[in-house]
């Protein structure tokens, strides 16, 4: 079947490097000046993705040197897009921005992750391996 075409959200270069040559912006440049009206909704939908590859670690908060996020590298998916597990609380916490599509692609679908396969998900898992080692 192949690799699935894999879109990327939430890979900052604060919060460490990453493979497959991808461009990574700055989180402090993909803050929003007003938080989601659906912020909980999206939040849920991000925390809800299937956990692709399962980090035990400590990320530190950008934005709050006082403040760490337990698990913050693990990688989730919805079948489309790939992001970081500290997403959501970056969403939540500092009102960080998620690229237009993907935001749009959440609320299409109600804020509900949609089912896959395993085969699916094991071809996105060999997509986010590239990208985290």
């Amino acid at each position: 079947m192949g690799k699935p075409a894999l879109r990327f959200a939430g890979m900052f270069r604060e919060l460490g490097p990453v493979g497959l040559g991808l461009v990574q912006e700055s989180i402090f440049d993909n803050v929003s000046a007003e938080e989601l009206p659906d912020v909980d909704e999206v939040v849920r939908y991000l925390r809800a993705g299937y956990v692709l590859i399962d980090m035990m670690d400590l990320a530190d908060d950008p934005f709050d040197p006082t403040r760490q996020v337990m698990n913050g590298s693990t990688i989730r998916t919805d079948g489309d897009w790939l992001w970081r597990d500290d997403l959501a609380y970056h969403v939540h916490r500092h009102r960080v921005a998620l690229p237009d599509e993907f935001l749009a692609l959440i609320r299409e679908r109600r804020y509900a992750v949609p089912h896959r396969d395993e085969e699916l998900l094991r071809e996105s898992s060999l997509v986010a391996e590239e990208l985290v080692f």
